[in-house]
């Protein structure tokens, strides 16, 4: 049986990460897998890397890298006689220690050094390395052609999580830091950015090419050196002494100085709350195209994806204070401090993700920052049912990539605000001074952290980590009440149904209840406000509190504090009074949620009322979804006529969606008008997924000529598709084909794949899935990583026997782990299916 909390709707999630939610699906089924993989362990090692220098020519047209590496490295042991590092497809020309040649092996994804002597552990070996080779992952060479001629020229590296070693040779793990220098050779007309400080520029005319020196002299992991070259505008600002620069495009100068525009003063908010001072001599943040993930927090040189600039009506319903945000706090979580091994990668992602709540809370306020948090959770909560469940901790993978997942980033930012709630202010912001002074520019692991914690607190919190870090899942609570008028108390019973399968614990669960009660004599609105902590630790628990009077609301977990689902029946007064009179954001957007279950008029005309009138925006967006679900006369009316008038984008985006709850022609005719010329492009997003779910053959031509929209990054087209695919809507797969082109936007092309592997599926059962399946198998060489990556899961979800062939024999080409992975889940989904039958 599936846990119904009705504070979890989906609408509620950032419509960022809309795209393959169903907004309808009040209570999604559990379809979670369990985890792939075996076991890791951190590596021995044979030495500790000391320096790297890098001197390289990047040749962008023939896609080489060509140039020396030298690594020096101090022998762990006596009588160290070779040397084993990290290395994929180079061609390497020779390997020298001083003047001796070296006799050297290279296999797959290693390079083995014959010392031709033992050396001893007290001296430092200096090796060079002399190489060419054209990366097929680590590094990127991106340019225009006929289909995408405004594309930009450039190079990029991605070394996270074990990339690096296919553009240089390396210890490509996380416990080897070592000092860099990045000399790198590139065309004239191009900047090259790399980590630390630049020693010198110099140019060749003859060849017509520049390079530029850069030195980083505080140790690293090697997945953090980075490369960045293309054609930029430089913006300087500093933060006291400290350059903090810009690269962005001369011809988005405004939307680039935007995005930027925060970090000066991010910088010294995050000095003041870590408690230490920014650690290296610069901050950079450059723009690439077609990166493979959000931003990269390269130390000392964030690289960002040119998706998040932002046009003017982009920027009425966002901004990426969140991102900017989280890659500077990585320069302390995780570029100071390292995770000792990626089973620990939510030292260095759950701390930065947190960085970002820290940073809204300081400039927008606490409640802003708590239901930003709470979003957050539903992504979490959403890959705990449709994915898998797993410890914070876990050694348990396929590839270490999957370990980026939201239990690494917005679970982990949970857990550490229910650990600031549990040490206070002062307590929770010394700990994280005392870990980083204390391992500032090395590497740590989980129980360093709660050792910090001790040692800054006296406070053994062995229970919170033993639940939170290396168990799985959450709490999920069955609350409920009575008062007993003849005793004159509350009974409380709490009882964890969660079940206690793949690592999930009985929690330990320290909450705060509070009762409010009339003040008896001092009016009829006069109330009484008690606060009482309880710890919750077995299965099945009750309580009991004194209560004279009958009370008018209880609510338990003061503020949203817990991480958790709750089922906590009352009755329609109590929540109407709740929704009135709770002092908590979170407390009313629970109220107005629970409300839905009432479907008589004066629920809907409270929740009109918050609708209209909540001081929080979150409240009104839960009313505005709680009226499409309760979808009485009244209901609709209230939507209809609020909708158009209503100043806040993020409210009419739940309106908008509401409404796709009605089928008649004035809703279809409101939705196509805020399709088509709302101002919010999310509002937009809204209306054209409630279409989608009417999915009347009226609504169908509207979202069918909305394709001719133009967004930003295309949301709106993008959605259409989105719609089309949850909605089954056969009728779309003629556009979705056409949308795939090469040539379209990217994200257009992405949403329509996704569609036809949605839209398969259904044909599948019909035997009509024949050009949904070689579409799909066209695309499996398409230049995209993106697009590939999509037509892999699509074909695993239609089914179609005839996709095994060219999915086995795109192994054998891709060498990135996300499409590797995504490669394995098709296969073995479609093997599946073929034994059935």
């Amino acid at each position: 049986m599936v846990f119904y909390d009705p504070l979890i709707h989906p609408a509620l999630l950032d419509p960022r990460q809309w795209a393959d939610v169903n907004l309808y699906e009040l209570v999604p089924p559990v379809e979670r897998e369990p985890l792939m993989g075996t076991e890791h362990h951190l590596p021995d090692r044979q030495f500790v890397m000391k320096h790297l220098r890098l001197d390289l020519r990047f040749d962008d047209e023939k896609e080489t890298v060509t140039g020396t590496a030298q690594v020096t490295l101090r022998p762990l042991s006596e009588g160290l006689d070779h040397v084993v590092l990290d290395a994929a497809e180079m061609n390497i020309s020779s390997v020298t220690l001083g003047d001796r040649r070296l006799v050297f092996e290279t296999g797959s994804e290693k390079l083995t050094i014959e010392l031709g002597r033992s050396a001893s552990r007290d001296e430092d070996l200096t090796i060079e390395i002399a190489y060419s080779c054209r990366p097929r992952k680590g590094l990127f060479f991106i340019k225009p052609d006929e289909a995408y001629p405004a594309k930009p020229r450039q190079i990029w590296s991605q070394g996270e999580n074990e990339d690096a070693h296919w553009w240089f040779p390396c210890s490509d793990v996380t416990n080897q830091k070592m000092t860099t220098e990045l000399i790198a050779t590139v065309r004239a007309d191009f900047f090259a950015l790399s980590n630390g400080r630049l020693v010198s520029i110099s140019e060749s005319p003859a060849q017509q090419t520049k390079t530029y020196h850069w030195r980083q002299d505080q140790a690293h992991a090697a997945y953090l050196v980075t490369l960045v070259a293309g054609q930029y505008e430089h913006v300087v600002e500093h933060h006291g002494s400290l350059p903090i620069d810009y690269y962005i495009y001369g011809d988005r100068d405004e939307a680039g100085r935007r995005l930027f525009a925060n970090t000066p003063r991010m910088i010294e908010f995050f000095e003041s709350k870590f408690g230490v001072g920014y650690p290296y001599p610069k901050y950079a943040q450059i723009l690439v195209d077609d990166f493979l993930f959000g931003a990269m927090e390269n130390t000392s040189a964030t690289t960002m994806t040119d998706r998040v600039l932002l046009d003017q009506r982009a920027a009425v319903d966002l901004d990426y204070d969140d991102i900017v945000a989280h890659e500077l706090a990585h320069q302390w979580w995780g570029d100071l401090v390292t995770c000792k091994d990626w089973s620990e990668i939510w030292l260095n992602e759950s701390f930065a993700t947190y960085a970002e709540y820290l940073w809204r809370e300081s400039t927008q306020g606490s409640d802003e920052a708590r239901f930003a948090l709470f979003q957050d959770t539903l992504v979490y909560l959403r890959e705990d049912r449709k994915s898998h469940r797993r410890a914070i901790v876990c050694n348990r993978y396929r590839y270490s990539e999957e370990l980026m997942d939201r239990h690494a980033y917005e679970k982990g930012a949970f857990v550490l605000s229910m650990l600031r709630t549990t040490l206070g202010d002062a307590q929770f912001f010394g700990s994280l001074a005392q870990y980083l002074k204390k391992h500032a520019f090395g590497v740590a692991e989980t129980s360093d952290f709660r050792i910090a914690i001790e040692e800054t607190t006296g406070r053994n919190l062995y229970w919170f980590f033993d639940q939170w870090l290396h168990g799985a899942g959450i709490p999920e609570l069955d609350v409920e009440y009575e008062w007993r008028r003849d005793q004159k108390t509350i009974r409380l019973s709490v009882k964890q149904v969660q079940s206690r399968e793949e690592g999930t614990p009985v929690f330990h669960l320290p909450v705060e209840i509070e009762i409010v009660t009339p003040e008896l004599g001092q009016g009829a609105d006069a109330e009484r406000r008690v606060s009482c902590q309880i710890v919750i630790e077995k299965a099945e628990q009750e309580f009991y509190f004194p209560c004279e009077t009958k009370p008018r609301m209880v609510v338990f977990d003061k503020g949203h504090r817990l991480l958790k689902l709750m089922r906590f029946p009352k009755s329609m007064q109590e929540l109407l009074y709740q929704l009135k009179r709770d002092d908590d954001m979170l407390g009313r957007v629970r109220a107005a949620r629970e409300l839905s279950l009432f479907k008589i008029d004066a629920v809907t005309c409270e929740l009109r009322k918050v609708l209209e009138g909540d001081d929080f925006w979150g409240v009104r967006l839960a009313a505005a979804l709680s009226l499409g679900e309760i979808a009485t006369e009244e209901a609709r009316a209230a939507l209809l006529t609020l909708l158009p008038t209503c100043a806040d984008a993020r409210v009419r985006r739940g309106m908008a969606c509401a409404l796709g709850n009605f089928k008649d022609e004035a809703v279809i005719a409101q939705l196509d008008k805020t399709l088509g010329s709302d101002v919010s492009y999310f509002v937009s997003v809204g209306a054209a997924r409630a279409l989608a779910n009417i999915g009347s053959d009226e609504a169908y031509g509207i979202l069918s000529r909305s394709l001719s929209l133009s967004s930003w990054q295309e949301v709106v087209r993008a959605s259409v598709f989105h719609g089309f695919a949850l909605a089954k809507e056969k009728r779309a797969v003629d556009l979705a084909l056409m949308q795939t082109r090469y040539g379209e936007h990217p994200a257009v092309r992405v949403a329509a794949i996704a569609c036809l592997g949605a839209l398969g599926k259904e044909l599948h059962a019909d035997g009509a899935d024949d050009r949904i399946v070689d579409h799909l198998i066209d695309l499996l060489k398409d230049k995209s990583i993106r697009v590939r990556a999509t037509a892999i899961r699509a074909l695993g979800r239609v089914g179609n026997q005839r996709a095994l062939g060219p999915l086995r024999e795109a192994t054998r080409r891709e060498c990135l782990d996300q499409l590797k992975a995504a490669l394995e889940d098709a296969i073995t989904a479609l093997e599946k299916r073929e034994k059935k039958h």
